[in-house]
């Protein structure tokens, strides 16, 4: 008999099944794990006798992290690590392309006040929500979870911006926590697997941290993962157009004109070349 559940989390080629009020350890079939889309942590499967026979489809899925089924992105950033703009950029477009909510969470606002004045420059038309919170003393984690009820959120970013303490807050949790390295200033990963967390009506993927990202998009389908574009994309001459050299662009003129973040259209231009020359790459293999 087929029984459905849900995959809360996946370690060592184990993949753990939540069934009603029990979390079951099952296989995969060899077909199953091989395929491109593989499974994910948030996939609905179905199991019989302790093995997965199957996927459910899903409402989307993203690579990094790896997860599917989600309702929403949370972005977690802190100060120190340095924040990665160029990452958060990338993080929002794709989840942008797949049709999911993003939002950003500020963590250590009692130290990184300018970064989340920062974050709000840059970020205020492109995302949902942007929270500032801290996990050491609470501070603003009560907005926060009741954001969080009744989603399916997957937390992302990179390594010891304290998705894991914010968890940890918010479930009751004690999970082993990152820290920063005193020469580099960059996070070290604690986290090594993307897991289901749940508790009051709140689920949580708590995901492994990461520095940089490849951005798994088409050169022109970019155009259409910046939000805030929307709102003056229709008035560019051209309906396929690029918002770079093109003449009569909208989009250019409204950041001219201080209404997009110049910043963030910067490091739009660059993540475009970027994209161009991965495609270009990929036409000569």
């Amino acid at each position: 008999m087929l029984i459905l559940g849900q995959i809360v989390k996946i370690h060592s080629g184990k993949y753990f099944v939540r069934v009603e009020d029990q979390t079951v350890e099952c296989s995969a079939k060899g077909a199953l794990k091989i395929k491109s889309d593989g499974i994910f942590t948030g996939d609905f499967v179905q199991i019989e006798n302790g093995v997965i026979k199957s996927v459910k489809p899903r409402r989307n899925r993203l690579i990094r992290p790896s997860v599917a089924n989600v309702d929403c992105m949370i972005i977690v950033v802190a100060n120190p690590p340095e924040p990665d703009f160029y990452l958060f950029d990338k993080l929002i477009s794709t989840a942008c392309i797949y049709d999911i909510p993003c939002s950003i969470v500020v963590n250590k606002v009692d130290s990184t006040l300018q970064i989340y004045e920062k974050i709000k420059e840059n970020y205020s038309k492109a995302v949902e929500n942007i929270f500032a919170i801290s996990a050491k003393t609470g501070e603003g984690l009560l907005e926060l979870s009741e954001f969080l009820k009744g989603k399916l959120v997957v937390f992302s970013g990179q390594s010891a911006v304290g998705k894991t303490s914010i968890v940890n807050r918010l479930f009751g949790e004690n999970k082993k926590t990152g820290e920063v390295s005193v020469k580099t200033q960059k996070g070290k990963q604690t986290t090594t697997v993307s897991e289901i967390t749940e508790k009051d009506g709140i689920r949580v993927i708590d995901t492994p941290g990461f520095t940089a990202m490849d951005i798994d998009i088409e050169e022109d389908v970019f155009p259409w993962s910046y939000p805030e574009f929307s709102a003056f994309s229709n008035g560019c001459k051209f309906a396929d157009c690029r918002h770079l050299k093109e003449p009569d662009c909208s989009v250019r003129n409204a950041c001219e004109n201080g209404l997009i973040n110049n910043e963030r259209y910067k490091r739009y231009k660059e993540i475009y070349k970027e994209i161009k020359e991965r495609e270009k790459y990929d036409k000569k293999r």
